[in-house]
């Protein structure tokens, strides 16, 4: 439309804003934010002039599905995190748009992208692996980026992307060879203008979608691919690196050496030179004698990978020096056939495995490596194998010391289980058959202690014995309960209403006057001192905190040897059988909005522990199996055994360190060492 001047930041304010297109105008300055358009479906905003994206762009954008915005005088910036939320993206265009730094990962989030284009920006780095989750990804065009370093390393990604059409990468720094395209649907592959290496594979040109090529400017090897019936774009030069002008088999040493190439990944320093049919000219590293490789010397040229078993077929070989690079994996066994090699260095390599037995006329140097039994490098395997016969005796006495170990304490924790198994039976109702359940329900005294801290119920309000709707009291605070009460609501604990088995105990569903409830019952006799401590901190945090993302206590039991406490039910089950156990649940994958809502139910319920209750507390233990879903996949933390008051003065508290690794804070177990 030709328009110039400025977009007003009230722009934001049309929050029933579907489509916005401004390609094609003069329009500059800063473009305004757009947060509350949560209807927004497509924004284009091609050929203008805006210098500068808002902070919170793309923020709370959940139905984006096409956003382009080709051919801006942006300042640099990078692709935000909040991209993650609008999951039902398909298109995502932005050549020449000023994006730099390293490839945005975060894309590889989402899923539903078919068309990414980020050419002409200054990007630099490798692909990240998880780009191979975008399997629906149609076209991915990622040429002539600007930037010095540009981007580089592997393509190996792309070749996951079973979907992929069109994939435009040409003019970056790529190296490595060309990924095995078997099941691909590749119509356009434009890979000109980069390093690449190595042998062209046939599952490239086999591809029968395939239309266009372009392989110009690279470091192929090996034979010449055999294009039929497609526009190929291949230089002279880049022809003449093959084997041959022509489709067709390389001589055998030149396919022997190639192999050799392409355990340590067709380095792109070999391939300047590993070109063309012979072996025997100017090829790095090899020197012939008589038309055969009698020297193959490539130490100290930093190469990574295997030592390929190829190498055995170098016959002729005297000398192998492999020394002073940074290869991985064992030594081939094949190697120890090579009828003349006299000398053989890998020192000062990664190597792992057993060094091979060579013949005692091959001069072996070895050391500086990761062998399972070699100290020195040397060939000293006999020497090993006698150490290991004198120590043969002492090994299998410790071995049957722990057996016999393991068995007494397997005795003890038996009996010991045996002794408490009748503590942790069923426990019969001793209350009269009269009485009503709804009166059995009762307060606890108005002062109480419950690891030092006093409660008073506050909010508790008489329920008539005739009601049916119990819930005031259940949100009463210090609530206690009969065990006749919890064993009608679980019908005696009947197995068939178990929900899971924690720690400390076995939880229950349960019907409590037509309310469901989640009953865990633990066991104080087999539970210990740290059980019965995490039961009564459960009661202690739960009666101090009040959230709706934090599984509400709604009551307590204690009788005898049984520890209760009693929450509300949560139909959805545990986050972990979500992200799990799927094949055994049976529910369906989480959507990625769905693990964004439960992300942020999660932290706002700890945020509400750490900063925003009456006191501060300190969970300890969370991790998947301690967020409960309800049925919309709404989440609450729960578990509160683990919970820690912040500002705890008991110090022998705050020098141990209590929780799961791997769920607890690092900070703060570092703090309380």
């Amino acid at each position: 439309m030709g328009l110039t001047g400025t977009l007003p930041t009230s722009l934001s304010s049309l929050t029933a804003l579907k489509e916005l297109h401004l390609q094609g105008n003069a329009l500059h300055g800063d473009f305004p934010s757009l947060a509350g358009c949560t209807d927004l479906t497509r924004l284009v905003l091609d050929g203008n002039g805006f210098t500068s994206l808002p902070s919170d762009f793309l923020k709370d954008l959940p139905s984006l599905q096409y956003l382009s915005l080709e051919d801006l005088p942006l300042k640099p910036w990078s692709v935000p995190d909040a991209i993650v939320g609008s999951s039902l993206l398909e298109t995502f265009s932005a050549s020449n748009a000023s994006i730099a730094g390293a490839f945005p990962a975060v894309l590889a989030n989402l899923s539903s992208l078919r068309s990414l284009r980020l050419s002409y920006n200054n990007l630099t780095g490798g692909l990240p692996a998880g780009l191979a989750e975008l399997i629906a990804l149609e076209s991915l065009q990622l040429n002539n980026q600007m930037s010095d370093g540009k981007l580089s390393g592997s393509i190996a990604v792309v070749a996951a992307m079973k979907n992929l059409r069109l994939l435009w990468i040409q003019s970056n720094k790529f190296t490595g060879p060309i990924p095995d395209f078997s099941n691909s649907q590749l119509e356009a592959f434009n890979v000109r203008d980069n390093r690449l290496t190595g042998v062209v594979p046939a599952s490239l040109y086999e591809i029968k979608t395939l239309r266009n090529v372009s392989l110009t400017n690279n470091l192929f090897q090996g034979p010449m691919p055999d294009f039929r019936g497609v526009n190929v774009d291949l230089a002279a030069d880049t022809v003449s690196r093959f084997c041959q002008s022509r489709p067709g088999p390389c001589d055998q040493l030149v396919t022997t050496l190639l192999a050799v190439a392409a355990g340590f990944g067709y380095p792109a320093e070999l391939a300047e030179t590993w070109n063309g049919n012979t072996p025997c000219g100017n090829w790095i590293g090899v020197v012939c004698s008589n038309g055969d490789v009698s020297i193959f010397d490539l130490h100290n040229r930093g190469l990574s990978g295997t030592i390929s078993p190829a190498i055995a077929n170098l016959t002729s070989v005297g000398k192998l020096d492999l020394s002073n690079n940074h290869l991985t994996g064992v030594i081939p066994d094949t190697l120890t056939t090579m009828s003349n090699l006299k000398i053989f260095i890998v020192s000062n390599n990664s190597l792992d495995g057993e060094l091979p037995k060579f013949k005692p006329s091959v001069k072996v140097l070895a050391n500086g490596n990761q062998f399972g039994k070699s100290d020195s490098g040397s060939q000293n395997v006999s020497a090993g194998a006698l150490k290991w016969k004198s120590d043969a005796g002492m090994i299998i006495g410790i071995l049957v010391a722990v057996v016999l170990l393991v068995i007494i304490v397997g005795l003890l924790v038996h009996h010991r289980r045996k002794k408490n198994a009748e503590k942790f039976r069923p426990v019969s109702s001793k209350g009269s058959a009269d009485e009503s359940e709804m009166m059995k329900i009762q307060v606890v005294e108005t002062n109480w202690s419950v690891n030092g801290h006093t409660a008073v119920p506050a909010d508790y309000s008489q329920v008539s014995a005739g009601s049916a709707n119990i819930t005031h009291l259940f949100e009463s605070h210090g609530m206690q309960l009969p065990i006749e009460v919890l064993l009608k609501a679980t019908d005696s604990f009947n197995e068939d209403c178990i929900l899971g088995k924690g720690g400390f105990g076995v939880v229950f569903k349960g019907n409590l006057n037509g309310r469901l409830v989640a009953v865990k019952r633990c066991d104080s006799g087999t539970m210990g001192t740290k059980g019965q401590q995490e039961f009564m901190a459960e009661i202690d945090v739960l009666t101090k905190v009040r959230h709706r993302h934090l599984v509400g206590l709604l009551g307590y039991c204690t009788h005898g040897y049984e520890r209760l406490l009693v929450y509300e039910y949560m139909s959805g089950g545990t986050l972990r059988e979500h992200l799990c156990d799927l094949q055994r649940s049976g529910y369906t994958p989480l959507t990625w909005t769905q693990r964004m809502t439960i992300a942020l139910d999660v932290a706002r319920g700890i945020e509400y522990l750490h900063g925003l209750a009456q006191e501060t507390f300190i969970h300890r233990d969370l991790k998947p199996s301690n967020i409960l879903l309800d049925q919309d996949l709404r989440a609450k933390v729960s578990d509160f055994g683990l919970v820690k008051l912040a500002n705890d003065a008991d110090k022998s508290m705050m020098t141990r360190v209590a929780g799961t690794f791997g769920y607890l804070a690092p900070e703060y177990a570092i703090s309380t060492m």
